[in-house]
């Protein structure tokens, strides 16, 4: 196939008083391919890493609710949640409860997709459970909060699990 035949000029159109071989794209308009090119990679490499947050976020709340239920089942045999002393790892090897059958969870279920261990608060009848975040620090906006708190709610307070 003769691509001269079908486009004896190329892809762009000589400029005037030049012929075909002369013309080509001037550095202002290479500079502003580039400069467009360059805004674009920026915004789909910033949606694309939101994406990934919102998936974390998402892990983290799975993890949380399973989490619950190792709670739940813990105090169906032990009657009580463990306390905050004796934190998650209750749920991974016995804190010296005679009615412990666990373990409830594997040690890897109590860390959240950011690799930093979930918090957790209980008095024995009710518990909280916190994810820290994408910044990994307990205390900022990202927290992630089980059972979810309401809009306002008072930091530090233990919710009562639903089903209780």
């Amino acid at each position: 196939m003769n691509l001269k035949k079908w486009m004896p000029t190329g892809f762009f159109p000589a400029q005037p008083g030049k012929n075909a071989l002369q013309k080509g794209l001037t550095l202002i308009e290479i500079i502003i391919v580039v400069a467009l090119l360059g805004t674009l990679m920026t915004i789909i490499v910033r949606n694309l890493t939101q994406q990934a947050d919102t998936a974390k976020e998402g892990q983290a709340k799975i993890g949380m609710a399973n989490i619950a239920q190792g709670l739940q089942l813990y105090k169906v045999q032990v009657n009580h949640y463990p306390t905050t002393e004796q934190g998650l790892a209750a749920l991974v090897s016995n804190p010296g409860e005679k009615a412990w059958r666990g373990p409830y969870m594997e040690e890897k279920q109590l860390k959240d997709p950011w690799t930093t261990p979930y918090d957790y608060t209980s008095d024995g009848r009710t518990f909280e459970i916190i994810c820290a975040g994408k910044d990994q620090t307990i205390g900022t906006d990202d927290d992630i909060y089980y059972p979810e708190r309401p809009e306002g709610g008072e930091h530090g307070a233990a919710a009562k699990p639903a089903g209780d």
